[in-house]
């Protein structure tokens, strides 16, 4: 496969730098696979903090429709593709299995980074920094936990509170702040 040309983005870089932490991945996709939240939404939440843009309920649902057609149509397809062929259930030479894998591996991260795209090009057009007082780490708690909030499904919200809490004690390491948040941010 050729190696796609991006264009330069702020968020994909934050993404990245976001995935060397540790637990930061193991918490995204726990929180993917336990509660259907959509990763790059999440990141786009704190990513958002970071430029101090404080989302409401209208913006936060403005990104789940950004992201939707990219996660229903190209993205989870492409994951279940993956993981079906993960757990070997096909009859394939090893080889073959291996280089399928890693083109799928590929068409998967392509298009995480097209979605990162289109969310961050939603953001830049339609947000202004919040004129409110609030670090990084209140506004993402704040962002992240009104995602949550929204998510479709009978899913418990404590627990996938506890799931984000411990996201974002991963990137900001600050344990007392975010829990400071939590009990504060009540929509």
């Amino acid at each position: 496969m050729n190696q796609m040309n991006f264009p330069d983005s702020d968020f994909w870089n934050y993404s990245v730098q976001l995935f060397q932490i540790p637990e930061v991945e193991n918490q995204c996709l726990s929180l993917q696979d336990n509660y259907n939240a959509d990763v790059n939404v999440l990141l786009c939440c704190c990513w958002a903090a970071e430029q101090a843009i404080e989302l409401n309920v209208d913006d936060i649902q403005s990104l789940v429709e950004t992201s939707r057609p990219w996660q229903t149509t190209i993205i989870g397809p492409i994951r279940d593709t993956r993981r079906l062929m993960k757990q070997n259930v096909m009859a394939m030479p090893s080889k073959m299995s291996d280089d399928t894998m890693d083109k799928l591996r590929e068409m998967e991260l392509n298009a995480e980074h097209m979605a990162q795209l289109a969310l961050e090009k939603a953001i830049k057009e339609h947000q202004q920094p919040t004129t409110e007082d609030i670090s990084a780490v209140e506004c993402a708690t704040r962002n992240s936990l009104r995602y949550l909030q929204q998510l479709d499904n009978d899913a418990d919200i404590n627990n996938a509170t506890q799931n984000l809490s411990a996201l974002l004690e991963a990137i900001y390491q600050d344990s007392e702040s975010i829990q400071v948040a939590l009990m504060t941010s009540v929509d």
